[in-house]
């Protein structure tokens, strides 16, 4: 891939933009810290390789839909673009910066009853919006929770994830199946892992938002229990199982299309009551069946309420 250089000089829509850094490269491109030249605003950029162009103005055109999403804790898109090159046609997303890394890294250190229970009230209150404004996820992972210098949550990679996929995969508006297939063997193989975080129906290419709910109960498991897995020297934090007698851990997602009935549990119970109803909380995300699980919006209302009587008592 040619991908951007630091001398690089890139235009999104009226933007020029410098190439200050390389921040590091996922499933979907690469992703460079720029700078706009003229109000010398620091933003991060995106470049995605698409083999197939035929259908990348159209997600441009989606992309450009998304502009209108307002929320504190979801990510600002500011800009798309496209250029060509020898190797294909790349696309370029030009995002607000975030320069306190990602939920996942963070992970690896401690954190207060109370950060904890900031970070799940703010994911939820961004799920909930994206729902409310008919936009699915379909990536909820720690690695897409984004952070700022502050420890704020903003919510990344939303919504355009599988038409990246569908046009990395060289169909045109890929159905659920072709999608599905190419994305679980594609994650598979590499460090990104994505099905570890993926709700059971999505294997069976039947899901509707409820699926972002269970990956929701999945990284409230990953904050309050700090479970991983380690592939390929880095640590991915979620909801793991053993299948039989195998040793190799799946995501909890994946190991109920094996046994709907399989289930996880945190390592020890608690008196606290705040404690105790965000694990109960967490577990009801991580029902089997999707009509099970509350939606984000009831999730957040959960954990707004519970906020304002844990104010009262202060008080």
């Amino acid at each position: 891939m040619a991908g951007l250089h630091l001398s690089n000089t890139v235009r999104v829509g009226e933007k020029r933009l410098t190439v200050l850094q390389h921040l590091g490269s996922g499933a979907f491109g690469d992703v460079y810290m720029v700078k706009d030249k003229a109000s010398f605003t620091v933003y991060a950029l995106k470049d995605i390789l698409c083999t197939d162009a035929s259908d990348i103005d159209n997600v441009i055109r989606e992309a450009a839909t998304l502009y209108q999403l307002s929320h504190e804790n979801v990510i600002a898109i500011e800009g798309a673009d496209r250029y060509s090159s020898y190797d294909g046609v790349h696309m370029l997303i030009l995002t607000e910066y975030c320069d306190g890394g990602n939920l996942n890294e963070r992970l690896r250190r401690g954190s207060s009853a109370d950060q904890n229970y900031l970070w799940m009230t703010q994911i939820a209150g961004a799920l909930s919006y994206l729902h409310d404004k008919e936009v699915v996820h379909r990536d909820l992972k720690p690695d897409n929770v984004l952070l700022t210098a502050d420890e704020e949550v903003k919510l990344a990679d939303f919504g355009l994830a599988r038409e990246f996929t569908a046009l990395k995969t060289m169909y045109q508006r890929a159905e659920d199946d072709s999608w599905l297939s190419y994305y679980t063997q594609y994650y598979m193989g590499t460090y990104c892992g994505t099905p570890y975080w993926m709700a059971p129906e999505v294997f069976a290419c039947h899901y509707t938002e409820k699926a972002d709910v269970f990956s929701l109960g999945v990284i409230f498991f990953a904050i309050l229990e700090r479970t991983y897995i380690t592939l390929n020297g880095k640590r991915f934090y979620g909801a793991f199982k053993r299948i039989g007698h195998s040793q190799e851990k799946v995501g909890l997602g994946f190991a109920m299309t094996k046994n709907p009935h399989a289930t996880i549990n945190f390592s020890s119970p608690t008196e606290n009551s705040t404690k105790q109803k965000m694990q109960e909380l967490t577990l009801r995300c991580l029902e089997y069946e999707d009509d099970d699980r509350p939606s984000a919006a009831e999730v957040h209302d959960e954990l707004h309420e519970d906020s304002a009587e844990r104010y009262c008592i202060i008080i």
